[in-house]
């Protein structure tokens, strides 16, 4: 596929052909040539597909007719990644992409077996992790144990599933409550569980460093696995924890709550009222995005309708302090 001056993007075999043909189109396109230029001048892996999730996001904008300013120079010697313009409404969009390299899940042999564990009435996100090559007997074993420990284990807490001689199988985790009233299974690494929130708790302090005083400014999280918004909403609204100082709602035992943790916590960066989630692949052709609305804001209504248009057709209200 031709790029207009000869130069070729590195990795494009990785890439979504329809994707990468609306890229390359921008060649001497006056909001995003500067976009492309950058693409092309990475050679290493990570850099590139930082700025492949600016491009994505870019197309997905101006195919909902936005116009863009790409890389605008803000106060302090920082640049917003797109000052953005729909309707006579204007935001500043920080984007910032991390990459938890996950490995593909195997979930043919084992999906039958978690099911079990879906059946277990209590209301939580549970994050269950095996090493590879365990036979049927084993995954019995540990599916057994994690029974057990999910019937009376609180939010935060998790346990080592072993075998008949120490040897581990693998480990579950209480990662959040959730709506349902049966428990709901994610997946982890099989190395262990590993909490992000810290990482993208800096990557929103980065973000934040690059806002525009005194306009409406859009922090933007994205990464390639979906499982990774439940660490994006701890960093935003804080970690997760039982709050015995509440009431518990109707059909509940314990009322959960947020630890004041958060990027949004209490009063710490007021000046921040939007946020969205993005789960961005090589392969994907389209950008699965979810807003977050501080609660309490007073951010300019005009502006939210229109993220709202863009990023997700129902909000997310934060409920940090509910």
């Amino acid at each position: 596929m031709p790029t207009g001056s000869g130069e070729s993007l590195l990795f494009r075999s990785e890439l979504h052909p329809a994707v990468l043909g609306d890229v390359q189109s921008w060649e001497h396109d006056d909001e995003l040539s500067g976009l492309l230029a950058k693409l092309r001048s990475h050679t290493e892996r990570k850099p590139f597909f930082d700025t492949w999730a600016e491009a994505v996001v870019a197309r997905h904008l101006r195919r909902r007719g936005c116009a863009l300013r790409f890389e605008v120079p803000t106060p302090h010697d920082r640049r917003a990644d797109f000052e953005v313009s729909r309707d006579d409404q204007r935001f500043y969009l920080h984007l910032k992409r991390f990459d938890t390299d996950r490995p593909p899940h195997k979930h043919l042999i084992i999906s039958s077996r978690l099911r079990v564990l879906e059946r277990i009435r209590r209301p939580y996100v549970v994050q269950v992790r095996w090493h590879e090559g365990l036979t049927d007997e084993q995954m019995q074993r540990l599916v057994q144990q994690a029974e057990a420990f999910i019937e009376q284990a609180r939010v935060g807490e998790e346990m080592r599933a072993v075998d008949h001689d120490g040897r581990e199988l693998g480990g579950v985790r209480i990662i959040a409550p959730h709506a349902g009233e049966s428990v709901s299974v994610t997946i982890g690494l099989p190395t262990g569980f590993i909490d992000f929130s810290p990482r993208i708790r800096r990557l929103l302090n980065r973000a934040h460093e690059q806002f525009m005083p005194r306009e409406a400014n859009v922090i933007m999280i994205c990464s390639s696995h979906g499982d990774d918004v439940i660490d994006f909403e701890n960093a935003l609204l804080g970690t997760h924890i039982e709050r015995w100082d509440q009431f518990p709602p109707r059909g509940r035992r314990i009322a959960h709550g947020r630890a004041p943790d958060g990027f949004w916590s209490g009063r710490h960066f007021a000046d921040s009222a939007f946020a969205v989630w993005a789960c961005i692949g090589p392969k994907d052709d389209h950008l699965r995005a979810r807003l977050y609305v501080r609660s309490g804001t007073d951010g300019d209504l005009a502006v939210l309708s229109s993220l709202k248009s863009l990023f997700e057709d129902d909000a997310t209200e934060d409920r940090a302090h509910c």
